[in-house]
C-alpha cells in the first residue's frame, strides 16, 4: 500500500513543501500569474480583503526566477476584495486589473478596475459602475464580437438573502460602461463567472456558478447572449469555483467545479463533460465528499498531453488530481497541507504559470481559421504568457482587433474578414507549469510550488510545408499518408475550424464527403498542413 502511494506521488512533480511564501498577512482570495510589465517573466496579482477585512489588492513582481515575497505595489484604495481578472482593455499591450468586490455581507461595495500604466497600475480604481452588488468573481471576454475585453460579474451574497443579477458591463474604446448592457434573467447567487464556446460555433457564452442554485450557461448568438439559459445543473450545491478544459481529449470544452457545503448540501468536486453542443446535466466524475471545498483549475501538469485538475479547500489540502486518458481518479495524486495546521490553509485561488522560467515556450505560426460569423478559437495551450502577434494573408492584425483570455487560451478576433480566412498566430505560453495557491489565512502567505520536471527549452515552429506529406488528394477518405516521422499525430478540422477527428498513426480515415484542413505532428511538432477534399 505505501508503495502504491509512493508511486502515486512521483506522478505529479510538485514538491512536498512550497518554494515560495509571501510574508504579506492578507485574506488573499484573487490570484493571477501574469506578465505585468511585459518583462518575459510573471508576476503574480492577488485580491484581497473577502468578507472579512477591507484591505489593499497586491503585486508581487517577478525577479527573473522567483516571485518577491512581499509585495512592490500596493493600492492605495482598500475594500472586501475577492476573484480578479486581467486582460488589455485599451489595447497599449499591457494586462489591465479588475477586482470583484464582495463587500461587507450586509453592505455591497463597488466593483474595482484599474489600468496598467506601463507595467505599474494606477494607484485606486478608475471605475465605478452604476449598480452596487455583492461581487465575489469576474472575467474578462467579448460579449459583443468586436475583438475588444468585455467584463462580466457574478453577483449575490447568501449569507445576508441577497438574492442578485450577474451583469455584462461593455467596453468602449478602451472604457468600461458604468451601465450593464446585459444582465440575468434570474437572481440567484452567482460565486463565479467564465466565458467559453461550450458549443464551439466561434463565439463566447457565459457560465455560471449558482450556491445552492443551480449552475448555468447562456448562449451567445450573434454577438448577444440570450435572455434564458440553455443548460442548467441538475443539481444545487454550493459551488463557488468552475472551470472548462478538454477533459476526455474529444475536442469540445468540459467543466469542473467545486462545491461548499459550508451552509449545506456536498462538498465535492464534479466533471460535467460536454456531449458535442452542451453540457451534461449530471456529473461524470465526483470526488470524495470533504467539508469545504473552494476552489479548482485544470493544467497539464505532468506535461503528457492532457489537463490534470487542481483543486483546494477551506482548511483542506490543495491537491491535484492526474488525468489518465480522461479518466480522473478518486484519491489525489498529490497533495498538500502545512504540517503546523490544517487550520493555516485557505485556499481561495489556484493558478498556473512558469514562474522560474524553467522551460521558454513559444510557438510560431499556429493556424486557425475565421470567418466572419466564426471569430473565437482556442489556441493548442492555454495559460498564455502573452500574444507576440496574429497575422492574416492580408497583413498583420493591430492589438485592438483581438483580445485573449491568458488562463483559458481562446482569442476573439473583431469583424473585419468577408469570407474564412486563416491566421497565423505566435505566441508564449508557459509549458512548465507551477502553482500558485491563493490563502485567505491572514498569518500565513501565499504559496508556491515549482514543477520538478526537467528543463529545457521549447520551440513549435510550424512548417506548413505541404512538400513533406504525400497522400491522395482528392481521396474517398481512406488513405496513408508518406513521410518520415517517428511520433505521427494527424488532427482534422472542418472549415469552420472545429476539429473533427484526432488519429494517432498514418492511416486516415474520413467518415463524411466535404472538404477539410489537416495537421500532421512528429511529437509536439507540426510539420505538415494541407488542404483535404474527400468526394463520395
Amino acid at each position: 500500500m505505501s508503495t502504491f502511494a509512493l508511486c502515486l506521488l512521483l506522478l505529479i512533480p510538485y514538491p512536498t513543501q512550497p518554494d515560495w511564501e509571501s510574508t504579506d498577512n492578507d485574506y488573499s482570495t484573487g490570484g493571477a500569474l501574469v506578465d505585468i510589465d511585459l518583462d518575459g517573466s510573471l508576476d503574480l496579482v492577488t485580491g484581497n480583503g473577502n468578507d472579512m477585512a477591507q484591505q489593499p489588492n497586491r503585486v508581487y513582481y517577478n525577479t527573473g526566477s522567483s516571485l518577491e515575497t512581499t509585495a512592490s505595489w500596493i493600492s492605495a484604495d482598500i475594500g472586501y476584495n475577492a476573484h480578479i481578472s486581467v486582460a488589455d482593455i485599451n489595447s497599449d499591450g499591457y494586462p489591465d486589473l479588475a477586482v470583484a468586490n464582495y463587500g461587507d455581507p450586509g453592505a455591497p461595495q463597488y466593483d474595482k478596475f484599474y489600468y496598467n500604466l506601463s507595467g505599474i497600475y494606477q494607484p485606486t480604481s478608475a471605475w465605478q459602475p452604476a449598480h452596487l452588488d455583492n461581487s465575489f468573481a469576474c472575467a474578462f471576454g467579448d460579449f459583443d464580437g468586436d475583438g475588444d475585453a468585455d467584463l462580466a460579474v457574478a453577483c449575490g451574497e447568501e449569507y445576508t438573502g441577497s438574492l442578485q443579477h450577474a451583469k455584462v458591463y461593455l467596453n468602449n474604446g478602451g472604457v468600461l460602461d458604468t451601465a450593464a448592457a446585459w444582465q440575468t434573467d434570474i437572481a440567484s447567487y452567482f460565486y463565479d463567472v467564465v466565458w467559453v464556446d461550450i458549443d464551439m460555433d466561434g463565439d463566447l457564452d457565459l457560465a455560471l456558478a449558482g450556491h445552492h442554485r443551480k449552475n448555468l450557461i447562456y448562449r451567445n448568438t450573434g454577438a448577444v447572449l440570450e435572455s434564458t439559459p440553455c443548460w442548467q445543473s441538475a443539481n444545487s450545491l454550493g459551488t463557488l469555483k468552475i472551470a472548462f478544459g478538454d477533459i476526455d481529449n474529444d475536442g469540445d470544452l468540459d467543466m469542473v467545479c467545486a462545491n461548499n457545503a459550508q451552509t449545506g448540501g456536498i462538498s465535492n468536486c464534479e466533471l460535467y463533460l460536454n456531449n458535442g453542443s452542451i453540457l451534461d446535466t449530471v456529473p461524470a466524475w465526483t470526488s470524495p465528499n470533504l467539508q469545504y471545498y473552494s476552489c479548482v483549475a485544470l493544467g497539464d501538469v505532468d506535461r503528457d498531453g492532457d489537463l490534470d485538475l487542481a483543486a483546494g479547500g477551506w482548511w483542506e489540502s490543495v491537491k491535484v488530481f492526474e488525468n489518465s486518458s480522461g479518466i480522473l481518479p478518486q484519491t489525489p495524486s498529490w497533495q498538500w497541507s502545512p504540517p503546523t495546521s490544517i487550520y493555516h490553509l485557505v485556499c481561495e485561488n489556484i493558478c498556473f504559470g512558469d514562474i522560474d522560467n524553467t522551460l521558454p515556450a513559444s510557438v510560431t505560426d499556429e493556424p486557425h481559421i475565421v470567418s466572419p460569423t466564426q471569430r473565437v478559437f482556442y489556441l493548442e495551450n492555454r495559460w498564455l504568457k502573452n500574444i507576440v502577434q496574429i497575422r492574416s494573408s492580408s497583413g498583420v492584425l493591430g492589438i485592438d482587433q483581438y483580445c485573449f483570455s491568458f488562463i483559458d487560451g481562446w482569442v476573439s478576433v473583431s469583424d473585419v474578414f468577408t469570407q474564412a480566412e486563416t491566421l497565423w498566430v505566435d505566441y508564449t505560453y508557459s509549458e512548465d507549469l507551477d502553482l500558485v495557491v491563493t490563502n485567505w489565512y491572514r498569518y500565513r502567505g501565499n504559496f508556491a510550488f515549482y514543477n520538478t520536471q526537467g528543463a529545457a527549452t521549447q520551440e513549435i515552429v510550424r512548417t506548413g510545408q505541404a512538400g513533406n506529406i504525400i497522400f491522395p488528394n482528392p481521396s474517398r477518405g481512406r488513405f496513408a499518408l508518406r513521410l518520415d516521422a517517428n511520433d505521427l499525430t494527424v488532427k482534422l478540422f472542418d472549415t469552420n475550424g472545429r476539429l473533427v477527428a484526432e488519429q494517432k498513426d498514418n492511416r486516415v480515415e474520413i467518415a463524411v464527403p466535404g472538404v477539410y484542413f489537416m495537421h500532421v505532428y512528429d511529437g509536439r511538432t507540426l510539420i505538415a498542413q494541407e488542404k483535404v477534399v474527400v468526394v463520395q
